[in-house]
């Protein structure tokens, strides 16, 4: 059970999983950057606590609890946002999901993010502790205090932080870039039908009051033919298999004449029963042969129409008009076969990016007469005014029948997208976040290697070097970073998402040009992040830099 009810979300929530921590371990690296470089300014002031007696144990503690006040604060604050997402879960159609109506912020919820904060504050914590235990205190005071370069392992590890934030972002970006095109090309589809202006209800017959055949078909009969004279109703039909409406009525047939291939099993088409003019209304083609007539009633020959898909894989040189087949296995006694008078459109009854169709079988309401069908109307007016008359216009005929789950077909197809898109508007949301993130992190190592390298530049100035020289100095080195980051970014959303095929429509997971708009959006955003720091390094001046301390 729970496998049935889970099938059509689990790969989309492990997909957001996913993202999520990988959006946590962006701002983690981050946020250990920020740390590292800290506890570097930091360090003359650490030496002074060591030299005092503080031991590199107590100074770790320090460093930890810093690292895990910051953590317990960003935890406080992703609660407050927390709970403006469940209300954007809501729109994006949480409802849906499996027990999504349950979804609320909970004592578990605080739980698990207080543990989430603790465990990320260890995380980016330990940078800074591991460069403590690295450096040798005892000589930070024979250090000079005017050198202008950073140690190169400091720096190393900082860029190394920024490269595989930049990584992290492109694979993001990568999957975003997926979902969204998905999300396009499924719009695209041709769903078969024309759902513009068709609403759609569900109506159930009791069967205690209408066990009775021909009761059933009088109330479809008078419905229809009150429906038709409503204003604003062009045409009106009904259906027990209506597309996007979450049924899943299919049973086995047996083709009269075809002998199946060992192993192969027997068709299991979409039963459909319908009544008036449902193909007019859906606008569904007819391709060959007539619709159901007033003749084709009960004690009438049983007749049938198939979609396309059967037609071409039953009969791939025609023919298909006059054939047969029966309900079932065809094995018992007394059994009528159905002749084939007509083949409509193949149309998508579930998902637009259903690939593996199973055909169709339609049946007249007169000789088929179901106790549950939805009612489609082809309207030229408002939605809640026909809702309102059709509604009338029933409790007419039997005041006891509700007219229940009223909905447009082009509703019904928007809630068959609410995984794709609520999967896109996340993914969106999260690469923008790994975007800033990445930005910010090559913003920060260049901005502290400018200011390291302060004196650097005044010499490099005072001898004859030009404005221009450094700014190609600190372009260099950001997109050096952000180069070595996209290339390493682009090998991993190539080995990841593989796993999101299941969910691509219309794209390959290696597209090569969301991959190149993946490149241009990361690099234009380290662009932006270098600008900054080389405006502060052509505004350094000789005589300044060279007293710098």
């Amino acid at each position: 059970m729970r496998d049935e009810m889970v099938e059509d979300v689990r790969a989309v929530l492990y997909l957001l999983q996913a993202v999520a921590g990988f959006v946590l371990l962006i701002g983690c690296v981050n946020v250990a950057n920020l740390m590292l470089v800290r506890s570097n300014v930091r360090m003359k002031e650490l030496a002074i606590r060591f030299s005092l007696g503080a031991s590199r144990w107590r100074l770790s503690r320090q460093l930890l609890t810093e690292s895990m006040v910051i953590a317990i604060a960003g935890g406080a604050l992703g609660v407050l946002l927390g709970m403006w997402g469940v209300r954007l879960l809501g729109y994006l159609g949480a409802e849906r999901l499996p027990r999504g109506d349950t979804i609320h912020m909970d004592v578990w919820v605080l739980a698990f993010t207080l543990g989430a904060a603790l465990f990320t504050g260890l995380l980016f914590g330990v940078a800074p502790v591991a460069h403590l235990w690295r450096r040798d205190l005892n000589a930070v005071f024979r250090q000079s205090e005017r050198t202008g370069t950073a140690e190169r392992r400091a720096l190393a590890v900082r860029a190394a932080m920024v490269v595989c934030q930049v990584a992290l972002a492109f694979v993001l970006l990568t999957g975003a870039g997926l979902m969204t095109i998905t999300f396009v090309r499924l719009l695209q589809v041709d769903p078969g039908f024309k759902p513009a202006g068709v609403l759609t209800a569900s109506i159930s017959l009791p069967d205690s009051r209408y066990r009775d055949f021909g009761r059933r078909r009088r109330l479809f009969e008078q419905f229809l033919e009150r429906a038709r004279a409503i204003p604003g109703v062009r045409e009106a039909a009904i259906t027990t298999y209506l597309p996007f409406g979450g049924e899943r009525n299919s049973s086995v047939i047996t083709i009269a004449g075809y002998t199946r291939a060992p192993g192969e099993n027997p068709p299991v088409p979409g039963y459909n029963t319908i009544g008036g003019e449902y193909f007019r209304v859906m606008g569904i083609p007819l391709l060959e042969g007539r619709t159901f007539a007033e003749s084709d009633h009960q004690d009438a020959p049983r007749v049938a129409l198939i979609d396309e898909y059967l037609a071409r894989k039953y009969w791939p040189r025609g023919g298909a008009l006059g054939g047969q087949f029966y309900r079932g296995l065809g094995d018992e006694p007394g059994d009528q076969p159905f002749t084939i008078i007509g083949v409509a459109g193949s149309v998508k009854t579930s998902e637009l990016s259903d690939q593996n169709p199973a055909g169709q079988v339609y049946f007249h309401y007169q000789q088929h007469p179901p106790r549950n069908a939805q009612v489609v109307v082809k309207t030229s007016s408002g939605e809640a005014g026909a809702v309102s008359a059709l509604r009338g216009e029933l409790l007419r005929l039997d005041p006891e029948l509700p007219l229940h789950d009223p909905r447009t077909l082009e509703e019904r197809i928007s809630r068959s997208l609410t995984n794709q898109r609520a999967a896109m508007v996340l993914c969106l949301i999260f690469a923008a976040l790994a975007l800033l993130l990445a930005a910010t992190g090559i913003y920060g190592v260049l901005a502290y290697t400018v200011t390291q390298r302060a004196r650097e530049f005044g010499i490099r100035l005072a001898l004859g070097a030009g404005i221009r020289d450094l700014l190609r100095m600190v372009f260099a080195q950001g997109f050096r970073l952000a180069a070595i980051g996209l290339a390493l970014g682009a090998a991993a959303a190539a080995a990841l998402t593989r796993w999101m095929a299941s969910l691509l429509f219309g794209v390959k997971p290696e597209d090569p040009l969301v991959y190149l708009g993946v490149a241009a959006v990361l690099g234009g955003a380290a662009a932006l992040a270098t600008l900054v720091p080389s405006l502060r390094a052509m505004r350094i001046q000789p005589a300044a830099a060279l007293r710098y301390e």
